[in-house]
């Protein structure tokens, strides 16, 4: 009950309510106008958000309501934010209009799905629809492994290997990182992240592993750290599409939902700096990428 009253009066604080000046009411002003910065508002909503977490973990009030009072407050706080990437992947190119690179491993267009690692290419069913020059790739190995079978050249175990590629583009430091993607295979690993630097080591990233759930990692020079873990276990191997919503404030905020389920909220201000752009990666698994979103100031 205190945490209920104390989020009413703090919606009262906000803007444009009651005035204790002078007149009973302030002058309306028009909530969609541009606005200088606000400390003290930013301040006040931030600590509001908290007390909406405080509410949801102790089920201190509907769920729906909680949710409404969040989405009134990050209006409050957030300024309009604008597209910076949008890529479905439609052109069957990843390496024009976005430019995304390659690091390690391999990528390419599925046609009609989206992007995909190279992982699957140990099986000739499931390639026969790669777009590019995957059929000749796919020949040129199987005709290697005939040669080996051929000449009785034993095998070698292969070498742990990530499929990693990124995608250089200024990304502000509150930002939303909206992915849309299938998992094929089960024991799957992967990894969505936003970076600074050239070598896309530093910044955030959201691991998945299959049967287990999602994390939420900083990684710094330091190595990295485990910032928060979803409650329940997470999987996703279905072949169907599902969305993933990362969500990150001005006064480090961060939160992730899976297909419109809340799976991760928490907070941190280990970078204050914009990003340098966002990095996908695995370390097994089978994964299309039908859409990736950021949005920033």
């Amino acid at each position: 009950m205190r945490v209920l009253m104390i989020i009413a009066l703090s919606i009262l604080l906000l803007p444009n309510a009651v005035s204790a000046q002078s007149s009973r009411y302030s002058t309306w002003a028009d909530p969609t106008a541009s606005s200088a910065p606000n400390p003290a508002l930013d301040k006040l909503v931030a600590e509001l958000n908290k007390l909406i977490d405080k509410a949801e973990k102790a089920n201190a009030a509907d769920p729906t309501f909680l949710q409404d009072l969040r989405n009134l407050t990050n209006a409050q706080r957030a300024p309009s934010q604008k597209l910076l990437v949008s890529d479905a992947f439609a052109d069957g190119d990843y390496t024009n209009n976005p430019v995304w690179q390659v690091v390690s491993g391999e990528y390419f267009i599925e046609s009609g799905w989206g992007l995909r690692n190279r992982l699957i290419t140990a099986n000739p069913q499931t390639s026969s629809n790669t777009s590019g020059n995957s059929g000749e790739d796919f020949a040129k190995a199987i005709l290697g492994q005939l040669l080996k079978q051929a000449t009785k050249t034993p095998s070698q175990p292969a070498a742990s290997s990530e499929n990693l590629i990124t995608l250089s583009t200024p990304i502000s430091n509150a930002f939303d990182l909206e992915v849309e993607m299938s998992s094929w295979l089960a024991d799957s690993h992967f990894e969505l992240g936003v970076f600074q630097g050239e070598q896309a080591l530093i910044g955030y990233r959201l691991l998945y592993v299959s049967g287990k759930g999602i994390q939420l990692h900083r990684v710094g020079n330091a190595g990295s750290s485990v910032i928060a873990t979803s409650s329940q276990a997470i999987t996703i191997e279905d072949k169907d599409f599902h969305t993933i919503i990362w969500s990150r404030s001005g006064d480090g905020s961060m939160r992730v939902s899976l297909d419109g389920t809340n799976v991760i909220t928490t907070s941190d201000r280990g970078f204050s700096d914009p990003f340098d752009g966002v990095r996908i990666s695995d370390k097994g698994g089978d994964f299309i990428i039908k859409q990736v979103k950021v949005s920033g100031s």
